[in-house]
């Protein structure tokens, strides 16, 4: 969930969204490197924060909000629509995180942080360029940080909202395939056994029969809805039938193939991430 916005800055832990006039990606990422490890020493903690820097608004923030064991990709999804709404320059992240291995645990603002918490903040512009820092904590007679591990695009892995120039789709959008893009092979003997499959149940099963048609017209016209994005492909979209009827499971597609045509208010419950 998607706990405020605002432009400047009331609450202990809440990033400052700070910005030049003039968007500058090094002097950006500074302002966010001190906003964030100042806000982190003073009160303790930090808030999960998504900044956005827009040419008309400045720089935005929302929080992210999730509660006990619920899971906070979710959050960060809703995150990404607003994002894209706003079609920014640039976007920043600042959470608390676990590391284990190559995955990313998000600490709440709720959450007391474990001794292996570690301060994790990235900034991603649409030009490009991005750059992550992530910084020990210790805490001792107050918090303290660590020297930090600086990071390049490539190797910021633990951001789960990832390339929204390239890659805007989101969790529920419904989308379409471009023209002369298919998702699957009208040749095919697989396309052949599912449209022969989907009738026999639109004769043995009248009642369900108007969802067995709408998957066979959106199979023709290429339409699907979004189920998610590889955690390996950034580029690269997971697609799933829109209808309730889904004999084909989930297939990954190359962002760049795609047309949005609907995009929900809110992220749908279901959704996969890996």
């Amino acid at each position: 969930m998607l706990r405020d916005r605002r432009r400047d800055v009331r609450h202990a832990g809440q990033v400052p969204p700070l910005s030049s006039p003039d968007f500058i990606f090094e002097t950006e990422f500074t302002l966010l490197d001190v906003g964030a490890t100042g806000a982190l020493i003073r009160s303790g903690g930090i808030r999960p924060t998504v900044v956005a820097y827009t040419q008309s608004l400045g720089a935005e923030s929302v929080v992210l909000d999730w509660s006990g064991e619920s899971d906070p990709l979710p959050a960060f999804e809703e995150a990404r629509r607003w994002l894209r709404s706003l079609d920014p320059i640039a976007y920043a992240v600042v959470s608390l995180i676990e590391r284990n291995g190559a995955q990313a645990r998000f600490i709440s603002a709720n959450e007391e942080p474990p001794d292996s918490a570690m301060l994790a903040l990235a900034l991603f512009a649409a030009d490009g360029q991005g750059r992550g820092a992530l910084y020990p904590i210790k805490v001792a007679d107050g918090v303290s940080l660590g020297p930090p591990t600086m990071t390049e695009v490539e190797d910021t892995d633990w951001c789960p909202i990832g390339d929204i120039w390239a890659n805007p789709f989101c969790v529920g959008d419904v989308v379409r395939l471009k023209p002369r893009e298919r998702a699957l092979d009208p040749s095919s003997q697989l396309w052949k056994t599912l449209v022969d499959l989907t009738k026999m149940r639109i004769q043995a099963d009248e009642y369900r029969s108007p969802d067995y048609m709408a998957f066979l017209d959106d199979l023709r016209n290429g339409i699907f809805a979004v189920a998610g994005r590889p955690r390996t492909g950034g580029l690269r979209v997971t697609l799933r039938p829109r209808t309730t009827y889904n004999p084909i499971g989930f297939i990954t597609v190359d962002a760049n193939k795609l047309v949005l045509v609907d995009s929900p208010e809110h992220v749908p419950d279901e959704g996969i991430y890996a």
